[in-house]
């Protein structure tokens, strides 16, 4: 199993943030912080002065809904002379809670309402992650995509609910995002395609 799929998706998301939703510009201060840390009681006394996105990691979860019944998966390679047999990958649902954080007082309201409608206008057009932001971090997205969701589930209002709870923070409006990532996490076997065939003859 890779052991850096979480970097490797939080760097995705970083990117997606900046470029889809904040339309920012590389090597120009955006004026806006992003941030992958608890929004607890600590991280709400040291906001600074500038507006500051938060994507909170709340869970990792297997989806179960995607697994398969077959385990394996056959195909030959390139020349047609070797099959390959690999398992099929553990589909991984990763979910962030985002929100949106500002210090000024009188205008903290409009300023993260603002951002909140940028981030859904930037980040809920899109049903998969897109792939230029896979191959950017190294992110296999498998035969079938990866299903990116920005409104949660059923469960979202629960669960966060007992976030806040946890954090003893103040409750703000969130966007829970579910990716459902597929991690390699058997080695492929690579069988003479004739021997294969041998196998699969003396079965029967």
């Amino acid at each position: 199993m890779d052991p850096h799929i979480l970097q490797k998706v939080r760097k995705a998301l970083e990117q997606m943030i900046l470029q889809e939703a904040l339309n920012h510009k590389p090597g120009k201060n955006s004026g806006i912080q992003l941030s992958f840390i608890a929004p607890d009681s600590d991280f709400v006394a040291e906001l600074g002065t500038d507006p500051v996105i938060n994507c909170y990691l709340i869970g990792v979860n297997e989806d179960k809904d995607r697994k398969k019944s077959e385990s394996y998966n056959t195909k030959l390679n390139k020349d047609k002379t070797k099959l390959i047999l690999q398992k099929e990958p553990k589909f991984v649902d990763i979910s962030y809670m985002i929100t949106v954080w500002c210090k000024d007082r009188k205008g903290s309201a409009e300023i993260e309402h603002l951002l909140i409608g940028y981030l859904i206008s930037g980040l809920g057009k899109y049903d998969f992650l897109p792939d230029q932001y896979a191959e950017q971090n190294d992110i296999d997205p498998g035969l079938y995509g990866i299903p990116f969701t920005l409104f949660g589930s059923e469960n979202s209002e629960k669960v966060s609910g007992q976030v806040w709870q946890a954090m003893g923070s103040t409750p703000k409006p969130s966007l829970m995002l579910s990716l459902s990532v597929p991690v390699t996490i058997y080695p492929i076997e690579i069988l003479p395609a004739i021997q294969a065939i041998e196998n699969a003859v003396s079965t029967k």
